[in-house]
């Protein structure tokens, strides 16, 4: 994990440093401290797959992602933010502002303007996500920018518990190192959340069943997953479940294998997973049974793990 920090820079560089570094892990921005003489801050950062995680702990500042910064974005990302220590005020465009606190979170877009505040000693865990990547996921993002998500239903709630565990990995001195594969729950776990929250904003059974998808890609290295389990985090009955995944074209079983032997793939590709055995992979992505995964593995992709792998 990557660390920055303005601790020890002379005092007329630390601002100039910090906002350099920001416009450079986040989006072209502004950054102005409430005190310039006594400001610090620390920036932590590694990527996870697609995404990159970020966990920044500043003084009190404001931050301003204006127009003329948004003409500057060349790849559009959303960002998830939440509050680990303190709160911060977020205000969009003309909107009203909104107060974020500890265990809640909210959404942004940085080919949209928006305005960050907050006081000292504020820590604040970041997760910038490329927005083709949950546009796929998510209907009507736009929808979900700006808005504040609190731990008051069960799928935002385990988004907010995840976000926290996350956080409680890259402590001070903590070795933190995630693999890749978490990337893909983390999509999920928010387009979830978001997904449950908007439930005004779609057909009710559209926004269920993308929930479901979320709640199952989230869980899938779980080699005894079940429908029922699916069906309790997802709010309905097992049989409701079975009926809106049958109405999109697959069974449970069916989506769940199709979901692994995809996840295998992307990790079989992925040079950074060439040290894990072909094995450890199908057990990590949900398999239990490696005959079994090398059979359904070639009926899907016409070629072995193996050779699936030799020839990428």
């Amino acid at each position: 994990m990557e660390s920055f920090t303005t601790h020890g820079l002379p005092a007329p560089r630390k601002l100039a440093y910090w906002n350099a570094l920001s416009s450079e892990a986040f989006a072209a921005m502004e950054i102005t401290p409430r005190d310039v003489a006594a400001f610090d801050g620390e920036l932590r950062r590694e990527p996870i797959g697609p995404l990159t995680l970020m966990d920044v702990r500043s003084d009190a500042v404001r931050i301003r992602h204006t127009r003329s910064h948004v003409a500057r974005v060349t790849t559009p990302s959303y960002l998830l933010l939440t509050p680990l220590r303190g709160d911060f005020q977020m205000q969009l465009g003309s909107q009203a502002p909104r107060r974020v606190a500890t265990g809640e979170y909210c959404l942004l877009d940085h080919g949209q303007p928006y305005e960050l505040q907050h006081g000292d000693a504020v820590r604040v865990l970041c997760l910038d996500m490329p927005r083709a990547t949950l546009d796929a996921l998510l209907p009507r993002p736009e929808a979900a920018v700006g808005r504040v998500m609190r731990a008051d239903s069960g799928l935002s709630r385990l988004l907010a518990v995840l976000l926290r565990e996350i956080g409680g990995e890259i402590d001070p001195g903590a070795p933190a190192q995630f693999a890749p594969a978490l990337a893909q729950g983390l999509l999920g776990f928010v387009a979830a959340a978001y997904s449950d929250g908007m439930d005004e904003l779609l057909p009710a059974t559209e926004a269920r069943r993308r929930a479901i998808f979320a709640c199952i890609d989230a869980r899938l290295p779980d080699a005894e997953l079940a429908p029922a389990d699916v069906a309790r985090e997802a709010g309905v009955s097992t049989r409701r479940l079975r009926a809106l995944l049958a109405a999109a074209g697959e069974s449970f079983s069916s989506y769940v294998l199709r979901r692994r032997l995809e996840r295998c793939a992307e990790l079989l590709r992925d040079a950074r997973w060439r040290g894990c055995t072909i094995t450890d992979i199908a057990f990590r992505a949900g398999f239990n049974n490696a005959t079994h995964f090398g059979y359904t593995f070639k009926q899907r992709y016409g070629q072995t793990p193996r050779d699936y792998r030799a020839s990428r």
